[in-house]
């Protein structure tokens, strides 16, 4: 055997083999690290749920019953309402910086209490995947069970699930601002923002649905755009004005949506379409022989 071909079997030149290699090496630490968190998220809430039956809190004693809510006078409702009135007449009277961080501590302490009652009726996700360990195709379970979306309803976060229909769209959004835009919409508008962007039907099927023709269908979203787009640019440039932070793409598109605003004014919008680019026509087979 010769030096090249021991060489050859020490170290084959095969880069395939290496890529799958550090492919299923990134692959498995990947899965362990996600196996890490998702046990770590199982003890925490075997912690809580020890931690409630071992420490149970009767929140209904807090509450009023009926005949509390009926009567004029309950004192649970005084002290409720003693309670804001000293911590109102204590922001009134902060003078010092003292004061001051005792009043934001005791909003803090309210805080902390709200908190505590919600982690004690609810979990909350962590970053792992939903797709984490789904088997792509079961055979002993109906395939639906499997879905990303019925998981999430499974493992209790439900929250995107209730809000997902037209008319409380707002719900899924994080900013308040945005959220206030969305919900000042129309009752039409809103249908067809949520047809179109959440469940991304195309217009000729929203069209369908709403028995109008996908020409309107296509003015209402423009209109739609229009109106949100004009508001998010005022939004960010009074933001950018007072010296706020902005993302990468806040900042594009303060640039693109500027230059529109100032070459067609009030009809300025940006308009997103899955257009694809037209083929070239291919040359007659006579005109190729003729050239050549």
């Amino acid at each position: 055997m010769t030096d090249e071909n021991r060489t050859f079997l020490l170290f084959p030149d095969d880069g395939d083999d290496l890529t799958e290699w550090d492919e299923a090496s990134d692959l498995t630490i990947q899965n362990e690290q996600l196996e890490e968190i998702l046990s770590e998220e199982r003890a925490l809430e075997l912690e809580r749920e020890l931690e409630q039956d071992e420490n149970p809190r009767d929140y209904t004693v807090e509450l009023e019953d009926e005949e509390e809510e009926a009567a004029p006078v309950s004192e649970k409702r005084l002290k409720r309402q003693i309670r804001a009135e000293a911590l109102a007449r204590l922001e009134d009277a902060a003078r010092t910086e003292d004061d001051f961080r005792y009043v934001v501590s005791e909003w803090d302490r309210l805080d902390r209490n709200r908190e505590r009652r919600e982690r004690d009726h609810e979990n909350l996700r962590g970053d792992v995947p939903l797709e984490y360990m789904a088997v792509p195709n079961p055979k002993m379970i109906p395939l639906y069970l499997n879905l990303p979306r019925y998981r999430q309803l499974a493992s209790g976060n439900f929250l995107d699930i209730i809000f997902s229909c037209p008319y409380e769209l707002h719900e899924l959004v994080a900013s308040s601002f945005i959220s206030e835009l969305i919900r000042s919409l129309t009752i039409d508008q809103k249908e067809v923002l949520y047809y179109l962007s959440i469940r991304q039907y195309s217009t000729i099927q929203v069209g369908m649905i709403r028995g109008q023709t996908d020409r309107n269908i296509r003015k209402l979203r423009k209109n739609i755009h229009k109106k949100l787009q004009r508001a998010v640019y005022d939004y960010l440039l009074e933001k950018q004005n007072d010296c706020g932070s902005l993302t990468l793409r806040e900042r594009q598109f303060l640039e693109e949506y500027g230059l529109l605003l100032k070459a067609y004014g009030k009809d300025a919008v940006i308009l997103r379409e899955n257009k694809s680019k037209p083929r070239k026509k291919k040359a007659a087979l006579g005109s190729s022989k003729d050239s050549e």
